[in-house]
This record gives C-alpha cells, sequence and structure tokens, in this order.
C-alpha cells in the first residue's frame, strides 16, 4: 500500500472550484486558471508566490530555493519539505491569493 503524503493538501483544496488538483501523467499538483502554483516535487512541495515573499520564507527557515535543475534558483518558487509539511497548506493558501 502506498502512502500518499499529499493527502492532506489534496483533501484541503478539494472543494474550491477556483483550484484544480492534476493528479496522474505529466506535472502533479494544484492548478489556478490552468496554471500550477503548488508542485508536488520528489515528496517535497514547490510553491509559486512573489520573489519577496520567497525570500521571506526562506530567512525565516521555512523552505529552501527551489533549483529545478538549472544550477540557478527560481526567484518565484520555494521548495517546502516533507519534514515541514505542516506548512503546506498555510503556504499554499498564501500563494492562491498572491496569485488571485
Amino acid at each position: 500500500m502506498t502512502i500518499d503524503i499529499y493527502h492532506d493538501l489534496k483533501n484541503h483544496f478539494r472543494d474550491q472550484s477556483i483550484v484544480e488538483i492534476a493528479e496522474g501523467k505529466g506535472a502533479q499538483g494544484l492548478k489556478l486558471k490552468g496554471k500550477m502554483f503548488a508542485m508536488f516535487y520528489k515528496g517535497d512541495l514547490t510553491v509559486k508566490l512573489k520573489p519577496t515573499t520567497v525570500q521571506t520564507l526562506i530567512n525565516k527557515g521555512d523552505g529552501l530555493p527551489h533549483d529545478p535543475g538549472t544550477g540557478k534558483p527560481m526567484k518565484d518558487r520555494i521548495l517546502i519539505p516533507a519534514d515541514k509539511q505542516r506548512l503546506w497548506i498555510e503556504v499554499s493558501e498564501l500563494s492562491l491569493r498572491e496569485l488571485s
């Protein structure tokens, strides 16, 4: 039996009509107006936010810079590791507010 570590996050957004939960093949995560704002990433969560918000959260120790493998972190993405899973809903809600 496989445990879905994103279960609580998906359930939180399941009843929000403006959020689409992308599951199955391809990129998985949460979408707003067809664009991914929170992506399930190798057991962690990558969230799109304003660059100033990303830096604030990194400075607080709530996440890490997200490097998609290019050697250069993205300014508008933060990686919230699995050991900080308790922050996933809060940071995803913050992203939704910033992008709406």
